[in-house]
């Protein structure tokens, strides 16, 4: 019997097992890896915002650009150099250039393009703001008169779109869009 109680012995000073201490330092080794994911996770979800701004931002500039192609004879009298997207300055665009009170001769139309694309810049971006110049490289060849026969614009244009990416950590947090072309 004495014998049996020494095996009995034995055999339970062998087993192995986890002691609470060693779970406990386990569990907090594991935590401090799921803080660095977490923490990976948080940079991933800030640059995936910010690329989506700058998506959004060349989106709109190229946007206007396509707007002013259309609209040469407008583009060729400077109506749509300007700075845009003034924040609190957005205006039902709706009621310009309707069916019972048309802009004429596409003088108005320069206007209603300008004051979409300011709402669509102040809607889509934190402190957005736009800036067209365009520069014709050559004298005026569109016609006195408006006619669809408009010559197509011979210059240059510098659409700047700017906005702050509003989860960076500094002051100094402005990005821009520089897009330079020919409409």
């Amino acid at each position: 019997m004495i014998e049996t109680l020494l095996k009995n012995r034995q055999i339970k000073r062998s087993q192995n097992g986890f002691t609470l201490i060693e779970a406990m330092i386990a569990v907090v080794v594991f935590s401090f890896g799921l803080l660095g994911v977490a923490g990976v996770m948080i940079v991933s979800v800030k640059n995936n915002h910010n690329g989506y701004l700058r998506s959004q931002a060349t989106f709109l500039a190229h946007s206007i650009i396509e707007t002013m192609r259309m609209n040469s004879w407008e583009l060729w009298r400077n109506a749509y150099n300007g700075n845009y997207g003034n924040p609190g300055s957005i205006v039902d665009v709706s009621t310009m250039c309707t069916v019972s009170a048309p802009c004429g001769c596409n003088a108005g139309v320069a206007a209603r393009d300008t004051q979409q694309w300011s709402n669509m810049i102040i809607q889509t971006l934190p402190n957005g703001k736009g800036s067209i110049q365009c520069t014709p490289s050559v004298a005026m060849l569109a016609p006195a008169a408006c006619d669809l026969s408009d010559e197509p614009y011979l210059g240059m244009c510098t659409v700047t779109v700017s906005w702050d990416e509003s989860n960076e950590t500094d002051a100094s947090s402005e990005q821009q869009v520089v897009v330079i072309a020919n409409p």
